[in-house]
């Protein structure tokens, strides 16, 4: 048995397993393992390019909605993480952008305050930001609901009128 009749099999099998298109990628290839190694690159590289593409999309369209501060520049910082570990430079003012593009509505005056004084000079120095004004949100929500509650209930002091009273004689 000779190599070119052991290894004829093996080719035979690598060329009927891939689809008609990708056949003119390993055509030329003399051995088995040539043809392995044409398809191992075109699909890794079509893999990567294809994890590359999800990652933008991600990072494109991702909103804080209901999660807290804490929980949505944790996954803005993991999507830029796994963007990084595949060779894709990722600079802080990009970070920063997605971050204020995708916070909620109640965020709007410290985004428009950012906009206006220009970013943070960095991604750590916004989220510190967003930790306290979420904090602060919180703190006035529930004074304000404290307020409705008691004010239905009759007990919230109302305000006072300024006129004097005059005192009539009886």
């Amino acid at each position: 048995l000779t190599w070119e009749q052991a290894v004829s099999p093996v080719m035979y099998c690598l060329a009927t397993c891939v689809h008609d298109h990708m056949l003119s990628h390993i055509r030329d290839a003399k051995t088995s393992k040539e043809t392995w190694e044409n398809l191992k690159k075109i699909f890794a590289t079509n893999t990567t390019t294809a994890h590359k593409l999800q990652l933008r999309q991600e990072l494109n369209n991702i909103q804080q909605n209901g999660m807290f501060v804490s929980d949505y520049t944790a996954k803005i910082k993991c999507i830029y993480d796994s963007v990084s570990s595949i060779d894709i430079n990722v600079d802080e003012d990009e970070m920063v952008q997605v971050c204020l593009g995708g916070l909620a509505q109640r965020f709007n005056p410290l985004r428009m305050a950012i906009m206006v004084r220009g970013n943070p000079d960095s991604f750590f120095n916004l989220q510190s930001l967003l930790l306290v004004e979420e904090n602060h949100i919180q703190i006035k929500s529930k004074t304000s609901e404290g307020k409705i509650f008691f004010s239905k209930l009759g007990w919230w002091p109302k305000t006072r009128s300024r006129r004097k009273r005059s005192i009539r004689p009886i």
